[in-house]
């Protein structure tokens, strides 16, 4: 993937035309006092010398309303259709905060991701970037505007709205970012930056880690952990782009990431708890690759955060689907019409679940298992495991989660 650093001026000489990109989450644009607040964010930002370009999600909840909505109107909708659908929720955001900026006296634009020139091929859904054409956000600050794009979407070479599935805002500023040359990308979240266990889950004030590399936010990524998505990392990691998090919330220090390496301090290095999650099992799976691969492209397409393992039983194909407590019962439903006419598949729905995760190049090491294992005979065994690379996952009973997590700070993170 190639991305032009240059934009040309209307004198026709090349010209750097910004620093610093912002990316608001959905949670940071969730009604208008925090609409308003983030319009007064990218006020400081002009304060202190710098030209932004703003990039936006939409509102928390607005992708998943939207695409329930359509599944029941037709389970099966055209992903082209559906990408069209899922593009008006960034749209709002964009246009919110344009409306907001404009309030403080700040001339502002909003763009659409096909307007931002962001060009990627016709995988509907989960579309790639292939390049970047950002003239008309060019001119927006050549004319004194503060660009406000919304992310997560681009456009075909023929002109159809595509969506880079879920999170792709963070590669909408990582790509912008690259074109533009930005010195960084600041991605506004609800957390204060990285700490090694969150505090919000846990009744304890850990040390917030000031710096990471791009390997150790990667690793974080392939764990299942929702901060930055994978392809935005290797974008930044490629580029050698600095990325900062910070809390839309309150000012203080955030987590910068940066080249590296920066080593850890601890072989496992962070501990990590889902919200609640469903535990979906397919069981008596039909073996033949076109009904897997109609499975894989359904799940594809629900656009949730979940994590699937096919394996093998005893006698049968078994697949594994771990799916937020709020869309278990409808990808249930879903999953049970799509395979009706297998009658030799059972589907199982398991609530009240947390995944916690270890993250770290330890994870496998006799430390680490040997805090598994005390933690296991002391609250009973997790219930499904899986491992990555650097990370080991363990779905337990909700009733559990916290348990799980303080033991395993305790063994693993307290010394």
């Amino acid at each position: 993937m190639r991305f032009s650093a240059e934009a040309e001026s209307k004198s026709g000489l090349k010209v750097h035309v910004i620093t610093r990109i912002l990316k608001f989450g959905g949670s940071s644009l969730a009604g208008v006092e925090l609409i308003a607040a983030a319009a007064e964010r990218v006020y400081h930002l002009l304060e202190g010398g710098l030209r932004p370009v703003v990039v936006v999600s939409a509102v928390s909840g607005t992708t998943n309303r939207l695409l329930s909505t359509a599944r029941r109107i037709h389970p099966e909708a055209p992903g082209s259709e559906l990408d069209r659908l899922l593009a008006t929720g960034e749209m709002q955001s964009a246009a919110f905060l344009a409306i907001a900026l404009a309030k403080r006296g700040l001339p502002s634009r909003s763009f659409t991701g096909p307007e931002a020139g962001v060009i990627t091929d016709d995988d509907f859904g989960r579309a790639r970037v292939l390049r970047v054409d950002a003239a008309a956000v060019t001119a927006s600050l050549e004319a004194g505007e503060i660009p406000v794009v919304a992310g997560f979407q681009g456009r075909t070479e023929d002109g159809r709205i595509t969506t880079l599935g879920r999170g792709g805002t963070d590669i909408t500023a990582a790509v912008l970012g690259v074109h533009f040359k930005a010195e960084r990308i600041v991605y506004y979240r609800d957390a204060d930056g990285i700490y090694g266990v969150d505090p919000k889950m846990l009744a304890v004030r850990g040390r917030r880690i000031d710096r990471l590399d791009y390997e150790h936010m990667i690793d974080l990524a392939e764990a299942g952990v929702p901060i930055l998505h994978p392809q935005a990392l290797e974008i930044a990691k490629a580029h050698g782009l600095e990325l900062e998090l910070r809390s839309f919330r309150e000012g203080g220090g955030g987590t910068l990431v940066t080249e590296g390496p920066i080593p850890s301090p601890h072989p496992v290095w962070s501990l990590c708890l889902s919200p609640p999650i469903c535990l979906l099992t397919l069981e008596g799976l039909p073996q033949d690759t076109g009904t897997l691969s109609r499975l894989a492209a359904l799940l594809d397409r629900t656009d949730l955060p979940l994590d699937a393992a096919l394996y093998r039983g005893p006698d049968e194909l078994c697949m594994s689907i771990q799916v937020p407590e709020m869309d278990g019962e409808t990808l249930s439903a879903q999953l049970g019409d799509f395979l009706r006419e297998e009658s030799s598949v059972t589907i199982g729905l398991e609530r009240n679940r947390r995944r916690v995760t270890m993250v770290g190049h330890g994870v496998s090491g006799r430390k680490a298992s040997t805090a598994v294992e005390q933690t296991g005979e002391q609250l009973g065994p997790p219930l499904f495991t899986f491992h990555g690379p650097h990370h080991r996952a363990f779905v337990v009973p909700e009733s559990e989660a916290s348990a799980w997590l303080a033991s395993l700070h305790q063994l693993l993170l307290k010394h």
